[in-house]
């Protein structure tokens, strides 16, 4: 078995409980960065669709538009609280030692694995939304309407997409289990044993 040079820097530091490997703490301020352009990108959705639905339901006065901006506020509303519950208690080590560190990484790794699974949950639910609320403003209701609606040309290009992304989120959990297991493995070393 090849020996992984970064987890064994990191388990050295670690028996040393000194202050978190360089590579460690450029890490985790890294995917704090992330984080916050994450948030920055989720006020920008927030304005454009939600405000932007908005204004367009009252613009129009169309109640086609309404029903979709109270499906756009709901979906907005279920995402952000997602958002805020996986954030919660990742942004920063609890102290400046390596297991800290460690603790975090870890953390946000379960909630990224955690993340993955509520996009695609959350995308179902919106692409059914979107089809119903389509399928409503042709006046399509019966299932052969239906049928039709979703092999049409303007629809049928969901299908690949979908698939696409959910290809994306299998590898994406895969991907994200072997880092976990491989900090989990890190944080099962024992400091005292090799004193």
């Amino acid at each position: 078995m090849e020996t992984d040079v970064e987890l064994e820097t990191w388990r050295r530091h670690w028996q040393a409980e000194s202050s978190p490997p360089l590579d460690l703490r450029a890490r985790v301020e890294r995917e704090t960065r992330l984080m916050r352009w994450g948030v920055v990108a989720e006020v920008f959705v927030t304005v454009v669709y939600g405000v932007g639905s908005l204004g367009w339901a009252v613009v129009s006065g169309r109640r086609d538009a309404v029903a979709l901006t109270v499906g756009i506020w709901f979906f907005i509303a279920v995402a952000w609280t997602i958002s805020l519950l996986l954030r919660r208690g990742a942004w920063a080590p609890v102290t400046s030692t390596t297991a800290a560190f460690l603790e975090l990484s870890i953390l946000r790794c379960r909630r990224k694995r955690e993340a993955v699974v509520g996009m695609a949950v959350l995308y179902v639910l919106i692409l059914a939304f979107d089809l119903a609320w389509i399928a409503a403003v042709r006046g399509r209701g019966a299932p052969s309407d239906l049928w039709i609606l979703l092999t049409s040309g303007g629809v049928l290009w969901v299908w690949p997409v979908t698939l696409a992304l959910a290809a994306i989120a299998v590898w994406r959990r895969r991907t994200l289990r072997r880092e976990l297991e491989t900090l989990n493995r890190l944080r099962l070393v024992d400091p005292q044993a090799e004193r």
